[in-house]
């Protein structure tokens, strides 16, 4: 569900619209997964302390000194790692899926509110069981283990990406959103609000198909009776 949304001042990057977004929401106890960009010391202050929320957060070139450090702790073989790892696989849509995470305690001098970095290994190749790609990814969150192991934070990520197939994807590829010609004013935000309701009330509705909903309401009588109308 999308609960909210702004727009970027031109030439702004989105880091500063966290704490807008986020601040009106009752969000004590709830975690949040946020892409790459936003792991910045202050977004992390911002969940913690003034939210009084938990992150998850990858950590990629943006912070390198946070990056050397949690590659350098959690290296070593897989036998080192069997208390503090997990693995899960997932087979269909044609490929199989293996996903490997290990993680070790962390703290404050590391990052705000710091509690564990974990390292997240993807393989994914075909259904014949040869792996065609690895990915390894880094990543730090404010849970500690008590609250959240390792097949806890593998969930938390791998729905991370449910954000990306189930809202992005399917405005690029349902609603055209990458095609529009539309650029000044307000119209490309008023549409992006339109398309993200339409989204929402799909999902409301328990349709998991937007594709398929989209069509069966094309005709209009029939997208007021969705509202009692």
């Amino acid at each position: 569900m999308v609960l909210g949304q702004r727009q970027i001042p031109d030439k702004k990057g989105e880091a500063d619209q966290v704490e807008a977004l986020l601040a009106p929401l009752d969000t004590a106890g709830m975690v949040f997964t946020l892409d790459a960009l936003h792991t910045t010391r202050k977004t992390a202050r911002l969940i913690t302390d003034d939210l009084d929320a938990h992150y998850l957060l990858i950590v990629k070139g943006n912070q390198p000194l946070a990056l050397a450090a949690t590659a350098t702790v959690l290296t070593g073989p897989d036998a080192d790692w069997a208390a503090t790892s997990a693995v899960e696989d997932d087979r269909g849509h044609g490929r199989t899926e293996r996903r490997q995470i290990r993680t070790a305690p962390a703290d404050d001098t590391l990052f705000p509110g710091a509690r564990q970095v974990f390292r997240l290994r993807r393989d994914v190749g075909g259904l014949d069981g040869v792996w065609d790609t690895k990915e390894i990814i880094h990543g730090i969150t404010s849970m500690p283990p008590a609250l959240a192991g390792p097949v806890h934070l593998n969930h938390y990520q791998r729905q991370h990406w449910t954000v990306e197939n189930r809202l992005h994807w399917t405005r690029d590829v349902t609603f055209h959103e990458d095609k529009s010609q539309l650029r000044t004013g307000t119209a490309p935000r008023s549409l992006a609000i339109f398309r993200n309701l339409t989204i929402n009330i799909a999902r409301l509705a328990g349709r998991a198909n937007i594709a398929h909903a989209r069509r069966d309401l094309h005709n209009h009588d029939d997208a007021f009776a969705v509202f009692g109308i």
